[in-house]
């Protein structure tokens, strides 16, 4: 048996295909639809308007949608698998071992679709916080091409790096970059989602009618769940007529397969925490019998406005008080809200109130605190919220100085959005990570209620100028020996957040750390040759590794191409004086040593054999090599040999 190398263009070393996935799903639908065309597979068109009923409508008619020009280029951006990877940084990070937090440096969109096999339908929550298209803020510069080669020039790892530009009002394409943008990433991020996933989104008033129809296009019109409104400010600038004082947050949910209602989706999201001044509601009230044993209560009518048509005849009845021993009749205009059934039994029980001394007219129902609901409905415009400036104060008293980050979102804020869309165990994603409030507020939250939620944070590192607006973050990062970019401050954030609610929880059942990583080209060697030099290019791709590439780079990129949590269990052992290390119980054994001599093989592979035997691995195995470790053929050949006769088939060189 032979190793199958993995070479550059194979599967496993790009990202997840989503066009040819679609193309799977309705093939296997509709396998009508598909055809062959001169690219390969292909929908037909007309087949797919009979499907639907469509006789008449063509591709040229008008549609009831947002376009815009570049839309068609958007879209196909999603749909472009990726060679990057995902380069581990045990420097930058906390806990690294025990960790299962990710905080990733990196262009989202490339991000994006390097998760897709690990962590598609996945996500419980989905938060960002977005570029407002305010005319001043960043705009990430995709210009359609690949997104790998946008990052390492905006972090100038290559020749030919541009400055991060603006979106200003005089540009003639202000709402379309932006849109182009925004779209693939939407589109991305709906993938990582469960079927009962949630996405909130932060925007202001300049965006946020077309981000609405964004959203309505890629996740469903009817997956609109609510426009929450966030006041940031106390007063409104003076500077205008009318100022704004106040943000949205729209939400999302996943439709279900076979389609999902507004109330489907409503209902993913959890209760507000309940609050001091509404458990206040609650009290003991008096009655002739003494104090109900059943403790606090508050009271609730139990007449409704029998006018405008809702009045029902059969809900006049009298109701007897127990005390004065009277018929009691709703007041006039009104009916009583329950059935006379549902009356008797909240008499028979206690249930209904009929004053201090028992002479009410009148009676009200009971709702005893200790069956009110955990949690309280949220409201749209949220209630009691901090405002821009505590987050700011929050910053400056984490980093111990002014300035260092601009427009941050209040801790408490994220806090709320965490909790009204995740539960204890859930993945919370913020791939517009800015400061890493989210992160921050995710391990409150766990603090809070001893849930281990997970998060992954996205940002760009985007370099920040020195200029006189940002010179305080820009010194704040190179005092702490560290480049000037703002995933740095992210990074420093999530550090400080971590070790104060270490200091003042504990420690033991929440997790403060993460894992950082950083985008990068593949580490499998693709064939660029040199037209000058075609025998020292030969040469140089001997190793189909990179050279610079650490095996914890390799291993990384092969747990990302092959679909594995990049937080997932690895353990190491030594085998025939090579290391191995076994992923997620076993399923992926791999020994990355950069020589295999071929009096080595056989002891290699029976001690590869006899640990899978002690992991009891259930399922396939993969086991993985570098091609270039072998001394000959005839040691790859003896291994895989060896494998193959003791259960191990799938065996592949990199």
């Amino acid at each position: 048996m032979a190793i199958e190398p993995i070479q550059p263009g194979a599967p496993e070393t790009q990202s997840a295909n989503l066009t040819a996935d679609n193309i799977a799903r309705l093939k296997a639908l509709f396998p009508e639809l598909v055809t062959e065309g001169a690219q390969g597979a292909a929908i037909n068109l007309d087949v797919l308007k009979a499907l639907v009923g469509d006789a008449t409508v063509t591709d040229a008619d008008e549609k009831y949608g947002l376009n815009w020009h570049g839309k068609r280029a958007a879209r196909q951006l999603a749909l472009t698998p990726s060679t990057g990877t995902l380069r581990p940084c045990r420097e930058d990070s906390v806990d690294w071992d025990t960790t299962q937090n990710l905080m990733i440096e990196g262009d989202n969109l490339e991000v994006l679709k390097l998760l897709q096999k690990s962590y598609a339908g996945k996500v419980k929550l989905i938060y960002i916080d977005p570029p407002y298209n305010t005319g001043k803020d960043f705009v990430y510069p995709d210009n359609f091409r690949d997104s790998i080669q946008n990052y390492l020039e905006l972090t100038g790892q290559v020749e030919g790096g541009r400055p991060i530009s603006t979106n200003t009002e005089a540009s003639g394409r202000f709402h379309t970059d932006w849109l182009s943008m925004l779209y693939p990433r939407i589109r991305l991020a709906k993938n990582l989602l469960r079927d009962d996933g949630v996405l909130f989104v932060s925007i202001d008033s300049t965006e946020v009618a077309n981000l609405r129809l964004v959203l309505d296009e890629v996740f469903g019109e009817e997956c609109f769940v609510i426009d929450l409104i966030w006041k940031k400010r106390d007063g409104a600038p003076n500077d205008r007529n009318i100022g704004s004082v106040h943000e949205h947050l729209l939400v999302y949910g996943k439709a279900l397969a076979g389609g999902s209602t507004r109330t489907l989706a409503e209902e993913r999201l959890n209760l507000m925490p309940r609050t001091e001044k509404a458990d206040a509601e609650y009290q003991v009230f008096k009655e002739p019998g003494g104090p109900d044993p059943r403790g606090k209560f508050r009271k609730i009518d139990t007449t409704a406005n029998a006018k405008g048509g809702r009045d029902v005849a059969s809900l006049h009845f009298g109701v007897r008080n127990p005390t004065t021993g009277e018929l009691c009749y709703p007041r006039d205009g009104t009916c009583w809200r329950h059935s006379k059934e549902e009356m008797d039994r909240l008499q028979a029980d206690g249930r209904l109130y009929w004053g201090v001394n028992g002479t009410a007219t009148t009676p009200m129902r009971k709702l005893f605190l200790s069956e009110a609901k955990q949690g309280m409905t949220t409201p749209s415009i949220l209630p009691d919220m901090p405002l821009n400036q505590h987050a700011a104060r929050e910053l400056e008293v984490l980093f111990g100085q002014k300035s260092v980050f601009d427009t941050p979102k209040p801790t408490e804020l994220l806090r709320l959005i965490a909790h009204l869309g995740s539960g204890r165990n859930d993945i919370c994603v913020d791939f517009f990570a800015g400061s890493g409030s989210m992160g921050e507020a995710v391990m409150l939250l766990n603090a809070a209620d001893g849930g281990q939620r997970r998060f992954i944070l996205v940002q760009l590192p985007e370099p920040i100028g020195d200029s006189s607006d940002t010179k305080i973050s820009r010194d704040y990062c190179l005092n702490l020996g560290r480049p000037a970019l703002v995933s740095e401050l992210t990074k420093e954030r999530l550090r400080r957040a971590g070790q104060r609610i270490k200091a003042s929880a504990q420690p033991a059942q929440i997790d403060t750390g993460f894992r950082a990583f950083r985008l990068d080209s593949s580490n499998i060697r693709a064939w660029a040759p040199k037209r000058g030099d075609l025998g020292q290019s030969l040469l140089d791709h001997l190793d189909h590794v990179v050279s610079g590439r650490s095996a914890d780079d390799v291993l990384y990129e092969l747990l990302l191409k092959l679909g594995l949590d990049l937080c997932v269990p690895i353990e190491s052992k030594v085998v025939a004086g090579k290391t191995v290390q076994s992923i997620g119980g076993g399923v992926l054994l791999a020994c990355l040593d950069q020589s295999i001599k071929a009096a080595e093989a056989e002891g290699l592979a029976l001690g590869i054999v006899a640990w899978h035997r002690e992991l009891q691995t259930a399922g396939d195995v993969t086991c993985v090599f570098r091609d270039s470790a072998f001394e000959n053929d005839v040691a790859k050949t003896n291994l895989a040999a060896l494998l193959e006769q003791h259960g191990i088939a799938k065996v592949r060189s990199l």
